[in-house]
């Protein structure tokens, strides 16, 4: 009588004829970032910064900085030196910027 494949198992090991190569798949951090950015919204953004770099004259005046000084809030945040040092390391490293300002 013949063993069956539940009873008997295999006598002798199979070998493989393939070459088992693995191939390893990694993330590309930069395609990550890359889908996180929509096109219009940056064309739109660099819309924006051209504007406001033409027409500075405009709205960076007298009056902008009399409505900081009356506003008690941000004036408090500018004489804030903790808040300074965050708010000059936005142009640098804005991650870590943003978390010692939302402690």
């Amino acid at each position: 009588m013949r063993k069956g494949f539940l009873s008997g198992g295999l006598s002798t090991p199979r070998q493989s004829k393939r070459d088992n190569k693995i191939t390893e798949i990694k993330a590309n951090p930069k395609a990550e970032e890359e889908k996180l950015k929509l096109k219009e919204v940056q064309e739109k953004m660099n819309e924006a910064s051209d504007f406001l770099d033409k027409n500075s004259n405009e709205w960076l005046n007298e009056s902008l900085l009399n409505n900081i000084q009356s506003n008690q809030k941000i004036l408090g945040k500018l004489n804030n030196p903790q808040f300074m040092a965050a708010f000059s390391e936005f142009q640098t490293n804005p991650q870590e910027a943003a978390k010692k300002i939302w402690k």
